[in-house]
């Protein structure tokens, strides 16, 4: 879930702070105020506790290790790319989230290797927040959530949804367990880019909110279209 977020995030960050110009402001960001002293928040606790944290991690363990717990997280979260795609109308993306699902659990050793992909069943990426967007839901304003991130009212709408859903399912020792170890391996992993990235930024706020609003537009039709239609709500301007 998120970790597949992160990674997109992380590369979308590094190209927006590369051509940074020197200030940048909101057009539309009703909610930057608490924004951004959450972003402060999430920002300290990277530095002081995840960022050491995912030091000793990549330490401690090989490549291979690492690769390995990220495609059992990835597994795990095929299940929900099967659901979601059943409530896009989108069968077929079900079908291949299912299928994978069932070949990686048994000949990938519970997800640790990915022999689906090389059947023909590539990992397809795709939540709640996408098949809501699918529906023509609009974003909604830029938020920023306590360690999570970036994200906008309709995709943190869909988490909590999600969250509550498997919460309840698994249970919430399972599910928080669960959540968390994608939260953490997906920072793990992309922690020193990240770093860079806020060394190197004028303003990792905007940064980081101009990364996820264009990342969403990319794979979201409801964004786009109101990019396309002129809405630079949630966008960024320079003066």
């Amino acid at each position: 879930m998120r970790l597949r977020s992160l990674c997109r995030l992380a590369a979308c960050a590094a190209l927006l702070a590369a051509a940074q110009p020197a200030t940048v402001r909101a057009a539309g960001d009703p909610f930057e105020a608490v924004n951004r002293r959450i972003h402060t928040f999430n920002r300290s606790v990277q530095t002081k506790v995840l960022g050491p944290l995912a030091e000793l991690y990549l330490s401690a363990t090989s490549a291979e290790i690492r690769r390995g717990v990220v495609n059992v997280l990835a597994n795990l979260n095929e299940p929900i790319t099967a659901v979601s795609g059943l409530a896009a109308g989108n069968a077929r993306l079900a079908a291949n989230a299912a299928t994978r699902f069932g070949i990686n659990s048994t000949l990938g050793l519970a997800g640790v290797h990915d022999p689906a992909a090389a059947m023909g069943y590539p990992r397809q990426a795709f939540g709640i927040a996408d098949a809501i967007c699918s529906w023509g839901v609009p974003s909604g304003p830029f938020v920023v959530l306590p360690l999570l991130g970036p994200s906008t009212l309709r995709d943190a709408g869909a988490l909590v949804a999600t969250s509550v859903t498997l919460s309840q399912t698994l249970g919430s020792d399972v599910y928080f367990a669960w959540s968390g170890s994608d939260l953490f391996v997906g920072y793990a992993q992309l922690h020193r880019e990240l770093e860079r990235i806020d060394a190197e930024s004028l303003d990792t706020y905007a940064v980081y909110r101009s990364a996820y609003l264009q990342r969403r537009a990319a794979v979201c039709p409801t964004n786009r279209a109101r990019d396309s239609a002129g809405d630079t709500d949630g966008g960024l301007e320079t003066p």
